[in-house]
């Protein structure tokens, strides 16, 4: 009986990995270079009571003592030849996939732009104040809970993920206007004669999304990833901060009042990448204002994951 099944284990082998045809025993060349391929491709381990083949794609196990004598594993399916009373059968089990997971938790550092209405980073003149100085614009976020919803039965690269971060945004302007409110409570930048060394308005949000990911394997075992949806995120602070330079002394003005920055934002956003490059790009369908209280500015977001939870 082993030597049939050793003789099975060597066909089922050929037959797995070499895409010759009109194999024969005269063809001593072509023997030897299938023999130096599968040796290349095929470890072999044996024990006492079983010896395991191991390939590209699956393994090969037999077993002395046991009713299943040979399994067979290919992807996901395990194919075991049963050898009992007399007769040999061949069943099929299916296995399990691994969980679907996700790519959201991690931190994230990027940076942030503004946009008017119609997608242009060309701001208005009674916009000019939020002119953003885009090298210092900096957004980081920490992306702490992530929960990852598998969609497919059989397969583990298509899903849904939803989470929740904190996003802390720095719109640097470093131009010669106080960001302040007007007698009618809107905001407004006032010009002043005095030397601006920074100037910023910087606002945190706890932000929750509902992203859509499909991953594509690739022959080394990892996948390359991208996800969309939407988001949402509650306004927790916001500030803002001139940093002035006079005579060569500084100084420095931290307004925390009320600046009319909008409370609840929301958007769309785009996350893709393949092993440890991981990129993102949001875009909010909110403004950076509440309506009325200041200029229509929608901002935008473009960054990469620094670490993967």
């Amino acid at each position: 009986m082993k030597t049939q099944l050793n003789k099975f284990l060597v066909l089922i082998l050929l037959l797995s990995f070499t895409s010759f045809n009109g194999f024969t025993q005269n063809d001593k060349k072509q023997k030897q270079q299938t023999k130096e391929s599968i040796t290349n491709l095929v470890t072999v381990e044996e024990d006492h009571d079983k010896t395991a083949v191991k390939f590209p794609g699956g393994h090969l196990e037999v077993r002395d003592e046991s009713d299943t004598v040979t399994t067979i594993t290919l992807g996901h399916k395990r194919f075991d030849v049963i050898d009992d009373y007399n007769r040999t059968r061949i069943r099929m089990v299916r296995l399990p996939h691994g969980k679907f997971k996700g790519h959201w938790a991690g931190i994230d550092m990027g940076f942030n732009g503004l946009m008017t209405s119609d997608f242009s980073t060309n701001l208005p003149p009674d916009a000019q104040f939020m002119d953003l100085s885009y090298g210092k614009s900096i957004n980081f976020s920490i992306n702490f809970l992530q929960y990852s919803i598998g969609l497919q039965r059989h397969k583990n690269n298509i899903g849904m993920v939803i989470g929740a971060g904190w996003t802390f945004y720095n719109y640097r302007t470093d131009n010669q206007y106080i960001l302040t409110r007007d007698e009618n409570g809107n905001t407004v930048g006032l010009p002043t004669d005095r030397s601006v060394k920074k100037n910023k308005l910087a606002t945190n949000f706890f932000n929750f999304p509902l992203l859509f990911e499909f991953q594509i394997p690739t022959n080394n075992g990892h996948r390359f990833f991208i996800s969309a949806g939407g988001y949402c995120g509650f306004l927790k602070k916001a500030h803002s901060k001139v940093v002035y330079n006079d005579n060569g002394s500084k100084s420095k003005d931290k307004h925390k009042g009320n600046l009319n920055v909008q409370p609840f934002q929301y958007g769309t956003m785009v996350r893709m990448g393949y092993r440890w490059v991981k990129l993102y790009a949001t875009y909010n369908f909110s403004s950076l204002y509440m309506d009325d209280k200041g200029p229509e500015l929608y901002p935008f977001t473009i960054g990469l994951t620094l670490l993967s939870f």
